[in-house]
């Protein structure tokens, strides 16, 4: 047995144990529970990102604020097969999405989604430098992501819980689903885009490392953004 089909193999029974006894391998999790997005989380989880960016109250119009959070939730789900929500108290208060390097095809349902929410979004004065932002963003995750070898098949799009819920191990759990699904699904190998407007030294504390790095803008806290990879 190769070495990658004796580490899967250790997973998947890893990972049957856990199924069977939850009480003995959930440590500190009690609270909350993995389970599948629903369309009646995204309100919640799209208020999540707003808080996580310093949206909620920056806007003139709540309402775009929300449907900025709305556009950006549904385009990483969109791009992901993984799609796992984190339910707090019976509240949504995290997700993670994860998928191929280059799925075959978007989800064409929740694709339109997020444009139907991000059109109104160019006709606001308020959003636009953020759009910018956001631009950028892209052009320079792009440009790295290139640069990254094939052998990393698996992106991490997306990872956030709400700020109060940190510090109880829901990100880590959620981190840990993810990289169960990408090493089941034979991509052993996986990165991520994050940058300093999030809380990117939570990948370092679980060992990723930085495999890019790029500055963007001037001043004495220009804007970083970086790739980590598992390995």
């Amino acid at each position: 047995m190769s070495g990658n089909n004796r580490g899967t193999a250790v997973l998947k029974t890893g990972y049957a144990f856990n199924r069977a006894f939850p009480l003995l391998t959930r440590k500190n999790v009690a609270n909350f529970e993995l389970r599948s997005f629903r369309k009646s989380d995204e309100t919640a989880l799209a208020a999540v990102i707003n808080e996580t960016w310093g949206l909620k109250s920056s806007p003139k119009n709540a309402e775009l604020a929300l449907r900025f959070g709305y556009a950006y939730l549904y385009y990483n789900l969109a791009y992901s097969s993984f799609r796992v929500v984190a339910e707090y108290n019976g509240f949504a208060s995290g997700i993670v999405c994860a998928g191929r390097r280059k799925e075959k095809l978007p989800n064409l349902v929740y694709l339109a989604k997020a444009i139907s929410y991000a059109l109104p979004l160019f006709f606001c004065r308020g959003f636009r430098s953020q759009m910018a932002a956001w631009k950028k963003f892209f052009k320079v995750t792009s440009a790295n992501e290139a640069n990254m070898a094939k052998e990393y098949k698996g992106r991490l799009y997306l990872l956030l819980t709400k700020p109060s819920c940190r510090g109880i191990g829901m990100g880590k759990k959620m981190l840990s689903s993810a990289e169960e699904y990408f090493i089941l699904n034979g991509m052993d190998k996986f990165f991520l885009h994050t940058d300093t407007e999030c809380n990117f030294r939570f990948y370092d504390s679980m060992g990723y490392k930085k495999v890019f790095g790029s500055t963007v803008g001037t001043g004495p806290n220009p804007w970083e953004i970086y790739i980590y990879a598992n390995n």
